[in-house]
């Protein structure tokens, strides 16, 4: 959303053609030491923050120009994504439909800017689709026993999985409890696409936070799957390293024409419980919510039930254990609060574009 009040400024590009927000200026006593190092991590914050998405008042049609090995890697990999499915070693996702559609747009001049903030966002999420599959081959030896130990101890012998089939999964309430659950599950694949949106509609200076959080949450995903993949509660009932667990996402598809083994099938890397990013993201977008419609009003915080109903929600369903949630909902909020530091140090203390009078000469771009 436009900064409101004076309608005689506009906004312009910063002295660098890459963020439109003002420098910080250094904190008092930088110049040793410590303060140096301050300095050194604030203006890397900003640098990366300024990287993954461009400032909202940007609306340049030159940002290639400006970022060509960003954009031109995006653009790279989104043709590679292509010769990948091809060889049927990731699958069509809907991030990638997207991300082509949005290239293909970029020829339009009026769609530029949407596609320039747009890019790096689907981007990270392609390319963690894609890289989970390499992931499973290169990742190390998978953790079976670790996770049930570690959850027996803490909570008295229970596997909370486990229990929650037995005692709540039984009925029609089960059952339907189970429908309710795999519907928001399967919404996290939708969900941090209709938070972007929304943001980006209405809440633009939000948007680049939101983008800054969720790509440290994929990348601090993928790099954790890689050390310390886990066996889920379902497959390692599978393995007989548990009692039963019913894999209820895949049983409600199956009862709609057969997409549960589709979507059994579809995932390159079943290992993949800590941290639980199904947890991490909605986690992420409330507190996004919560942050825009402001903090100290009570019904902002209602949001945090999304990641708390998805927190009970993947427990229930046999794709997570307790660990994995907690360690989830920490990440997200990790994740969010260091996005919104770095564009907090990175305006000087707010989001304020440096602005201009409309008279002013309009610098080469901005249209």
């Amino acid at each position: 959303m436009r900064p409101q009040g004076d309608r005689q400024r506009t906004p312009v590009e910063g002295p660098q053609g890459v963020s439109g927000w003002v420098e910080p200026p250094p904190p008092a006593g930088s110049a040793g030491g410590l303060g140096a190092a301050v300095v050194g991590v604030l203006r890397a914050a900003r640098s990366v923050n300024a990287a993954i998405a461009a400032p909202p008042e940007r609306r340049s049609v030159h940002a290639f120009r400006q970022r060509p090995l960003v954009y031109g890697a995006m653009a790279t990999y989104a043709v590679a994504s292509i010769g990948l499915m091809a060889t049927r070693q990731v699958g069509l996702t809907s991030e990638h439909a997207l991300i082509l559609a949005l290239v293909g747009f970029a020829v339009i001049g009026r769609a530029r800017p949407f596609v320039w903030d747009w890019l790096p966002f689907l981007f990270v999420a392609v390319m963690f689709e894609d890289l989970t599959g390499v992931g499973a081959k290169i990742a190390g030896s998978v953790h079976v026993l670790a996770p049930i130990v570690l959850e027996k101890s803490l909570f008295g012998g229970v596997i909370w999985t486990w229990w929650l089939q037995e005692h709540i999964g039984v009925g029609e309430f089960g059952r339907g409890l189970g429908v309710v659950l795999a519907g928001e599950y399967l919404f996290h694949f939708a969900a941090p696409l209709v938070a972007a949106l929304w943001l980006w509609v209405w809440h633009r200076d939000h948007f680049g936070t939101f983008v800054g959080a969720y790509v440290m949450v994929m990348a601090a995903g993928f790099l954790v799957y890689l050390l310390y993949p886990e066996m889920p509660p379902w497959l390692a009932a599978q393995h007989g390293h548990l009692p039963p667990v019913h894999r209820i996402v895949v049983e409600t598809l199956q009862k709609l024409g057969s997409f549960g083994t589709l979507y059994a099938s579809a995932d390159p890397e079943p290992n993949a419980a800590m941290p639980s990013l199904h947890v991490s993201v909605p986690m992420v977008i409330a507190c996004a919510v919560v942050v825009v419609r402001g903090v100290r009003r009570p019904s902002s915080w209602l949001w945090m039930l999304y990641p708390a109903t998805i927190s009970f929600g993947v427990i229930y369903l046999g794709e997570h254990y307790v660990a994995d949630v907690v360690v989830g909902i920490a990440l997200g909020v990790a994740c969010y609060a260091a996005a919104e530091l770095g564009y907090q140090t990175g305006c000087g203390g707010g989001r304020r574009p440096i602005t201009v009078p409309v008279g002013a000469p309009h610098r080469e771009g901005l249209r």
